[in-house]
Formats: structure tokens, sequence, C-alpha cells
């Protein structure tokens, strides 16, 4: 008997086969999950705009009762136009309202608008017992339907609570 030779392959790596079926499952994989992942971006953006108009309110009313003089949160509508919605916290000067110094206006996110209460301009102002007028906003993502907050300031004590849809 004769022994044969034989040759024991040594392979360190992946063969090109297994490499295009491994990146074949990966584009497959991301193809699957880039929708689901857009919506989850623009839905960020309205709840970081959400949040930035809660904590500008939250600002007025603590600085109306610290301060023991009023504030009001103005809010700027452009429906959509370049520059976006805004929002600027003022203080009652004894005559008028005037943007407190040192605090820029807030912009509320890419593809998210303010859709209530209308007009170009409305406010939500604070006293210095809490109190504030009672104001209802409605915040809404116009990048993806159906996907839209409501801030509600309760006039009577001032506080301020958020709830999906309007």
């Amino acid at each position: 008997m004769r022994n044969r030779a034989v040759t024991v392959r040594n392979s360190k790596g992946f063969s090109l086969t297994e490499l295009i079926v491994v990146i074949g499952i990966a584009g497959a994989m991301m193809a699957i999950a880039a929708p689901s992942i857009i919506s989850q971006i623009s839905h960020l953006r309205l709840t970081r705009s959400v949040r930035d108009v809660v904590t500008e309110l939250n600002a007025a009313r603590f600085k109306a009762i610290a301060k023991n003089k009023r504030y009001q949160v103005e809010f700027t509508i452009n429906s959509g136009v370049t520059p976006p919605d805004s929002f600027q916290l003022q203080s009652w000067n004894g005559a008028a309202y005037v943007d407190e110094p040192g605090r820029a206006a807030g912009l509320l996110g890419d593809g998210i608008s303010i859709t209530s209460p209308g007009g170009p301009t409305f406010n939500t102002e604070f006293y210095p017992n809490g109190a504030s007028t009672a104001t209802s906003i409605c915040i809404d993502n116009t990048q993806k339907a159906n996907d839209r907050m409501k801030v509600t300031v309760t006039g009577t004590t001032g506080m301020i609570k958020v709830t999906t849809g309007c």
C-alpha cells in the first residue's frame, strides 16, 4: 500500500463567497431597518423641541416666583417657513415685556411647527403667585403623520403637562 500524500489546506480567512453572503445579509437588514430609523430621528426632533419649550416655560414660572414679577414666553409662528417657529423668555419692566438679557430665543427643530394656538405670535404669562394664563400648545412633526405633542399650562397653578396627540 502506498501512502498517499494528503494535502491539508491551511485557511486563515474567509472565502469570497462567504464575504458576499454576509455583506448581502447585512445590506438586507439595513434596508429593512432604515425607514424605522429615519422615522425615529424625526420623532426625536419633536421630543427635543417639546422639551425645549417646556424648559423655557418652567424658567418663566420659576423666575416669576423667585423675582416677584411677571414673566412670559412669547411664541412666534412662521408656518413652516425659514426661520423656524421660535420662543423667547421675556420679563415685565413695569411698562412692557422685554427680552430677558443673556437668553437667546429658542428655535424649534427642522420639520417641527406649532399648529395651535394660531396667529403670528402668542404668549403664556406667569405671575409672582405661580399662576399663569392657561394655554394649550400643539407642536406637530410635519415629517411624520399624526406625530404631535400637546403642552398644557394650567392657569391656577402654572403647572406644565405634556401629552401625546392634540
